[in-house]
Formats: structure tokens, sequence, C-alpha cells
């Protein structure tokens, strides 16, 4: 059966509005499935798209309806823990390949968007966040500048939870800021308690996201590619919690 049947399948099922059966057929009617995911990212998806909390014990439970009526499959690669949940019009190999290939950016995600670190951000950072997921991995162009913009706002939010918000102020442009490489510096410079916002090592390293994110905001012959971004993650998201112990 191809997707589109198998999504016109999921409409036709009867659940009751609100619950977690409702909105794993949401997810599958909006395409959230047509590539593989694991049980930590339907956790996230459900969390952030309809506020509610899935537990990781009630997935199998909740998945195995639309996986009686072949609209779901569940994969196993040899090597990984836990489930893979796909859309069940994709063969098996073209989904094993497909999770092999995204194995990198399927580790970047799950620091990226940790538990621990959506708890400190996710007040202020929701949509962003939002966005981010639905795009990683997908559009690196759009990956760049929302890492770029969320880099900007932590150290804005940041510096005026201090009331140093002025210290981000362009004397030269009344009521405008100063660009994000002027912000890194100055995060390095300014103290709470004796440390500074960013440290100097991580303030050096996220100079390539960026660049990038420049890149994606500003260069109409440019679109940044996943590949381009994986590799300074790390550095993005020790920024981050460093950001994110100053909010």
């Amino acid at each position: 059966m191809s997707g589109k049947s198998l999504k016109e399948k999921t409409k036709a099922l009867l659940f009751k509005k609100g619950s977690k059966y409702e909105f794993i057929q949401i997810l599958i009617i909006k395409d959230f499935f047509n590539l593989p995911k694991t049980t930590e990212e339907l956790i996230l998806e459900v969390r952030y798209t309809f506020g509610k909390k899935l537990k990781p014990n009630e997935v199998q439970t909740y998945m195995k309806k639309f996986m009686t009526e072949g609209i779901i499959r569940a994969i196993r690669p040899r090597g990984h823990q836990g489930n893979f949940w796909v859309l069940a019009s994709i063969p098996k190999e073209r989904a094993i390949r497909l999770i092999t290939k995204s194995q990198n950016i399927l580790d970047v995600e799950k620091e990226l968007f940790s538990e621990d670190l959506m708890k400190k951000l996710i007040k202020d950072f929701k949509t962003e966040f939002n966005d981010l997921q639905h795009n990683f991995g997908k559009s690196g162009t759009c990956c760049a500048f929302l890492l770029r913009k969320i880099l900007e706002k932590m150290i804005y939010i940041a510096f005026a939870k201090y009331g140093r918000e002025s210290k981000l102020e362009d004397n030269s442009k009344p009521g405008g800021l100063v660009g994000l490489e002027d912000m890194i510096n100055i995060a390095t410079s300014e103290k709470i308690h004796g440390f500074p916002f960013l440290t100097p090592k991580t303030a050096k390293e996220i100079k390539g996201i960026k660049f990038l994110g420049d890149a994606a905001a500003h260069n109409p012959l440019i679109n940044v590619d996943m590949k381009t971004i994986i590799p300074q993650m790390p550095y993005i998201i020790t920024a981050y919690d460093e950001l994110a112990k100053k909010l």
C-alpha cells in the first residue's frame, strides 16, 4: 500500500479527541514517519507539538494499534537499542539505510534536544526549537540560520536577566544591537560571579556556526549542507549549555 493510501487509512481511524492515539494519528498524516524516528524523537515531537507527555514505556502500547493496521512498522537494526518507527510503505531495507546514514544526525539530535537543555530553554525558545527539530537533518540552510538565531537570542536574554543588555547596544545605531561576532566577544569579557557568559575557548570554536548562519541568512548564492553543520554541533551545544546556566 502506498504512503498516500496509508495516510488515508489513518485518517479513517476513530480515536478519542485529545488522546495519545490521536496525537500519533496526526503525526502520521503530517508525514512525521516518512523517515525512521526513534522513540525519543516521537516523545519530543508529541511534547512540542501537543504539549503532552508520552512516556517511553507507553510508546509500544500506542504504536501497536497502527502496527496492527499495517500503517507503521518497527525496525531495530543490529547494534541499535530500541525501535525506529516508520511508515509501513517504506521498505525495511531502505529504512535501515536511512537509519545508518543519519546516525550521526540522530546522535547530535539526542544531545541537542536533551531533556535537561530543553527544560532550561523551552519557555523562551519553544518556537525556535520546534522549527529546528522539524528542519534538523533535512535543511542545512534552515538549521544554520536557526542555530545562529538561538545563539544570538540566548546571549541577549542572558545579559538582560542580569541587567546588562545595554552592553550589547550599538552606539552608532540608536536602539540597535551589535552584531553576533561582537556579542560573542562581549560575552567572553562580561562575568557573573567571576565566570564569563561564554568561555573564550567556546567563543573561538562557535565562529564556524556563526559563519554558516551568516551564509544562510545573507548569501543568496549559497545553500548550507548539513554535512558542514554536524562537525560544528558539539561547540554550539556547549555554548548553549554555558549560556543556559545564566538564564
